[in-house]
C-alpha cells in the first residue's frame, strides 16, 4: 500500500472521520443543507478540511475514510477532492455514531483484516496538528501491549465545563505513554459538579476520539448491540447493493457508540491523556475561546459595527450588523436567519434550529 508521501505511515491504521450531525447549536450558519462540519468557523478551512489535514500528518489518503449522510456527499467531494471515491461512505440516513462506525468497519475489513481504526469527529478544533499526531502514535503503541482494548483520548479540563462528558480514571497503566484505566463515564454535569471535576485531577473531558482494532469494535458491537450488528452483517452480505444498504441501514438503532458500547464495558477501556489543545466548538460562545477578541472582549467576524459593546460574539455572514450597548451577548446574522441571545443560553439554540421560524 502506498504511503502517499507520509513519513512513517502505518499501513494498518485507518482514520474514520465522522461528518454526520447537524450542528444545530450553530444555527443560523449551520443548516440542514450545510451542517457545522462544512463551515469555515476558524480560519480559511472548514472544520472537516482542518480535521483531515491533521490526519494527513499520519496517513495517506488511501487510509482515510469519511462517513457522511448521502445528501451531503457533494459537500465532501467539493471540500476533499483528493479523497478516494471508494473511501466516501454514504449513509442513507443518519443513525448516530455506532451505526456509522460499524459501516466503516465493514469497508475497512475488506481492505485490511488486521486494521486499526482511529475514529474522530469532523467538527472539532485542534490547533496543533503535530501534537495530535504524536498522541495518536502513543495510542497506537498501547495496542501492542493491550491489543483488545479500546483507547480513548482525554482532555485535561481547563474550566468547569457543563457541556462536555467526562472520563474518570484510576489505575495508571503506562506512565511514559500517559495512559490510564477508565473507571467510569460521566455525562454533562451541573455547574457545581463540574467545578469539582475540573480540579480533582481524576477527571478528563471526553474528546470523542477513539482508537481500536477493527476486529475489536466489531466484536463489541456484536456483544453489546446485537441487533445493530445483525443489520450490519446483512449489509456486509450484500455489500455494494444500494437497495440493501438503504433497507437495512434505515432501521438500525440510532445510538452513539458511547452509550451503546463503551459505557456497557466492565473492563478493557483505557485513556491516553491528550497533550494537545482541543475544543468541540459546541456553541457560538466557544468561538471566543479560539479566535482573537478585541480590546472590549468581543469576538467579531464579518461586517460589524459595535458601540459600547463588550464580551460579546458577533458574526455577520453577508448582512451588515450594528450593535449598541450590548454585554455578554451572541448576535449571528445570515441569509437563513438572525440569532440574538445571552451567552449563558447558547446551549439552547438547538431548540430553535429544528422548529419552524
Amino acid at each position: 500500500m502506498t504511503t502517499d508521501g507520509v513519513t512513517g505511515s502505518n499501513p494498518h491504521v485507518f482514520a474514520v472521520v465522522l461528518a454526520g450531525g447537524r450542528g444545530e447549536r450553530f444555527w443560523p450558519l449551520s443548516t440542514e443543507a450545510q451542517p457545522k462540519a462544512f463551515l469555515r468557523l476558524v480560519g480559511s478551512e472548514s472544520l472537516l478540511q482542518a480535521t483531515v489535514r491533521r490526519v494527513r500528518l499520519l496517513l495517506p489518503w488511501a487510509q482515510i475514510v469519511v462517513v457522511v449522510e448521502k445528501k451531503h456527499a457533494d459537500l465532501v467531494r467539493e471540500q476533499l477532492p483528493e479523497l478516494p471515491a471508494a473511501n466516501l461512505l454514504l449513509e442513507p440516513h443518519g443513525r448516530d455514531t455506532a451505526a456509522a462506525i460499524g459501516l466503516a468497519s465493514l469497508h475497512i475489513e475488506r481492505i485490511d483484516p488486521e486494521a486499526i481504526m482511529i475514529v474522530l469527529p469532523a467538527d472539532h478544533y485542534v490547533p496543533d496538528g503535530e501534537a495530535f499526531a504524536a498522541g495518536v502514535r502513543r495510542a497506537t503503541e498501547l495496542l501492542a501491549s493491550y491489543p483488545d482494548w479500546v483507547v480513548m483520548f482525554g482532555i485535561p479540563p481547563t474550566r468547569p465545563e457543563t457541556g462536555y462528558g467526562y472520563l474518570e480514571v484510576d489505575e495508571l497503566l503506562d506512565g511514559p505513554l500517559s495512559v490510564f484505566r477508565i473507571r467510569r463515564f460521566l455525562e454533562k454535569p451541573d455547574r457545581q459538579t463540574a467545578e469539582c471535576l475540573a480540579t480533582d485531577g481524576r477527571h478528563y473531558w471526553n474528546s470523542g476520539i477513539f482508537l481500536w482494532r477493527n476486529a475489536t469494535i466489531q466484536s463489541l458491537l456484536a456483544r453489546h448491540m446485537p441487533e445493530v450488528w445483525a443489520g450490519l452483517c446483512r449489509i456486509r452480505e450484500a455489500w455494494g447493493v444500494q437497495e440493501a444498504l438503504a433497507r437495512e441501514y434505515s432501521v438500525l438503532k440510532k445510538q452513539s457508540v458511547d452509550y451503546g458500547v463503551l459505557e456497557r464495558m466492565d473492563e478493557g477501556v483505557a485513556m491516553v491523556r491528550a497533550d494537545f489543545a482541543w475544543d468541540d466548538l459546541g456553541t457560538w460562545d466557544a468561538l471566543a475561546r479560539v479566535l482573537p477578541v478585541d480590546d472590549d472582549g468581543n469576538m467579531i467576524v464579518g461586517e460589524v459595527q459595535s458601540l459600547d459593546t463588550t464580551q460579546s460574539v458577533i458574526v455577520s455572514a453577508g448582512l451588515r450588523v450594528a450593535t449598541i450597548g450590548l454585554s455578554e451577548m451572541i448576535v449571528v446574522a445570515s441569509k437563513d436567519g438572525v440569532l440574538v441571545c445571552p451567552k449563558g443560553r447558547a446551549q439552547e439554540v438547538r431548540r430553535l434550529a429544528g422548529e419552524p421560524r
